[in-house]
């Protein structure tokens, strides 16, 4: 298990009562979404994923209409073996640099506050003159680095304690 510290900053945004849509900015390769995957999957009952650059067909969801009702009932009939379950749901859209129209979206799901969003994104500055409308005090952007050297020094303790746990004592 890869401990980061951005992970306290999820915990954190979750916990908030009036919580915004959350951004998490970064390089490619970092952990974006190997970390949110994980709190996603620790922290909700009910979890959809939507990768928009391995699935570009699920762009269609976000198309016409952007309302957080017609949304919700999109995504149940995509995903229907997900149960949306209100203040348990969490939906991960990755790659929403992809999507622009997701991007917009983040404001109505801010508002109906029935689920929770968090979407990430890389090279997130190159598709603004897509996005028709910037959901403005109703995403809050977080940015992710790279390992920094105590997360470094946490993953070497981690990896060593694993290895001595898995040898073999004649």
């Amino acid at each position: 298990m890869l401990k980061r510290k951005i992970t306290k900053t999820l915990v954190d945004w979750k916990n908030q009562e009036n919580k915004q849509c959350l951004l998490v900015r970064g390089a490619r390769q970092v952990g974006k979404t190997f970390t949110i995957e994980q709190f996603c999957k620790e922290n909700y009952e009910s979890y959809i994923y939507i990768n928009f650059e391995l699935s570009p067909t699920l762009k269609d969801i976000f198309n016409g209409d952007l309302d957080a009702n017609t949304l919700i009932m999109k995504l149940e009939v995509t995903f229907p073996d997900v149960e949306i379950k209100a203040g348990k749901t969490v939906l991960f859209l990755d790659e929403i640099q992809s999507c622009p129209n997701a991007r917009v979206a983040l404001k109505s799901f801010a508002m109906d506050k029935r689920i929770d969003v968090i979407a990430s994104g890389s090279l997130l500055g190159l598709y603004y003159k897509e996005i028709t409308s910037y959901p403005v005090g109703y995403e809050k952007i977080v940015d992710m680095y790279p390992l920094d050297f105590e997360e470094f020094l946490w993953a070497v303790r981690n990896k060593r304690k694993s290895n001595f746990r898995n040898q073999k004592m004649f």
